[in-house]
């Protein structure tokens, strides 16, 4: 039984990318916007100053209160857009809820959208948003081949399920795409050859709703009692060829690739 170790992977990442950085003379510079207090998303954006710092990037944070207008939120980017010392532009969702996202996110120019959100509204992008990258670094680590594999994403949402299923459609043998309200879930997991979940629904995921030796990649994290919770729940390993657990899988590597956009966004300045 084999799993992502995404401490690991991330801090190979990393170690790489310190060492491009480096040699760089302008710095990559991350340019975060954060709107509101919310809790989780506050943490978020320190865990990102933190691995900017660590590669020797630079960070700067746009700080703004939740009764802001959309209006002053776009003029704000288009500002960043267009500061040359801006290698790329992160606004961390979710967004008050007087704020179109999707018009938002499209102010984002696409060369500066290292988080690929304009990916996940539709748009054009530079980049492919790091968690998809992440989950599609583990699927291949998995020595799954997708195509010859019946493929199930758990959720629709905006961050995750949608634009992986774009990422993806074309590529697999067949695709499936449900959410934690489809009534005959449990008949259609049992089929999946590689079974990705982003639900945000803890411990969802119960050994008799999968098949042996299948693929269980864990997109969806939750807090519960101040702990980090996966879809997948852990007795369900067992019966997996390949895992990714909750904490220490999807979510480290996915930083790493935000970081590795940040980097490549560096040289389409």
């Amino acid at each position: 039984m084999n799993y992502l170790d995404g401490k690991k992977l991330r801090d190979e990442m990393l170690a790489d990318l310190k060492a491009k950085v480096s040699n760089i003379e302008n710095k990559p510079t991350l340019a975060a916007v954060l709107v509101g207090e919310d809790a989780v998303s506050i943490h978020y954006v320190d865990l990102k100053k933190k691995i900017c710092e660590k590669i020797g990037a630079k960070f700067v944070l746009h700080k703004y209160k939740a009764d802001i207008s959309e209006d002053y939120l776009i003029n704000k980017i288009d500002e960043l857009n267009n500061d040359p010392e801006i290698t790329g532009i992160m606004i961390q969702i979710p967004l008050p809820d007087h704020m179109d996202k999707f018009e938002v996110v499209n102010a984002i120019a696409s060369e500066k959208d290292i988080d690929g959100l304009r990916f996940c509204g539709g748009f054009k992008s530079c980049f492919i948003p790091p968690v998809v990258q992440a989950v599609l670094k583990a699927v291949e680590l998995s020595g799954k081949r997708i195509e010859e594999s019946e493929m199930l994403i758990i959720g629709r949402g905006f961050l995750v399920g949608w634009p992986l299923a774009q990422c993806l459609e074309e590529a697999v043998k067949g695709l499936v795409i449900a959410d934690k309200e489809t009534k005959n879930l449990i008949e259609i997991s049992k089929t999946a050859d590689i079974l990705i979940s982003a639900a945000g629904s803890p411990n969802m995921i119960k050994p008799e709703m999968i098949k042996n030796e299948v693929v269980l990649i864990d997109a969806g994290t939750s807090e519960i009692g101040g702990k980090q919770v996966g879809d997948v729940d852990p007795s369900s390993y067992e019966k997996a060829s390949y895992y990714t657990p909750v904490p220490g899988g999807i979510g480290p590597l996915t930083i790493a690739y935000l970081m590795e956009n940040l980097v490549k966004g560096q040289r389409l300045k």
